[in-house]
C-alpha cells in the first residue's frame, strides 16, 4: 500500500500572501507618515490662531495622536496574525494526518440491554 503524501503549501499562494502584507504594511506606513505630517503642521500655525480655534486645534491634535496610536496597534495585530497564520500553514504542511477511528464489530452494552429486554 503506498503511502500518503502529505499536503505542502503552495508556493504561489504564500507568496501571494507575503505581497500583499507587504503591501499592507507600505500602506500603513504611508498613512503614519500622513498622520505625522498633518501634526507637525497644525503645531506650526497654533501660535497665529484666535482662542477658539485653539480648542478646535487642540482637538485635532488630540484625535490625531490617537489615529497613530491605533495605526500602531493595528499594524502589530496585523503583524501577529500573519506570523499565526505563516506559522499554522507551515504547521499543517508537516503534519501527521490525523489516526483513523476503529469501528466497533461488537455491539454495545446498551445494545445488549435493549435486546435482552425486548425478548423479555
Amino acid at each position: 500500500m503506498p503511502a500518503t503524501k502529505k499536503p505542502t503549501p503552495r508556493p504561489r499562494a504564500m507568496e501571494a500572501a507575503r505581497v500583499r502584507a507587504e503591501d499592507d504594511a507600505r500602506r500603513l506606513e504611508h498613512v503614519t507618515r500622513s498622520l505625522e505630517a498633518a501634526q507637525k503642521d497644525l503645531s506650526a500655525i497654533g501660535g497665529s490662531v484666535g482662542t477658539g480655534v485653539r480648542d478646535l486645534r487642540r482637538d485635532v491634535n488630540r484625535l490625531l495622536r490617537d489615529a497613530r496610536r491605533d495605526l500602531v496597534k493595528m499594524r502589530r495585530s496585523i503583524q501577529r496574525d500573519l506570523d499565526r497564520l505563516q506559522k499554522d500553514l507551515t504547521t499543517a504542511a508537516t503534519a501527521k494526518p490525523p489516526a483513523t477511528r476503529r469501528v466497533r464489530t461488537t455491539p454495545s452494552r446498551t445494545a445488549k440491554r435493549q435486546k435482552a429486554a425486548s425478548s423479555h
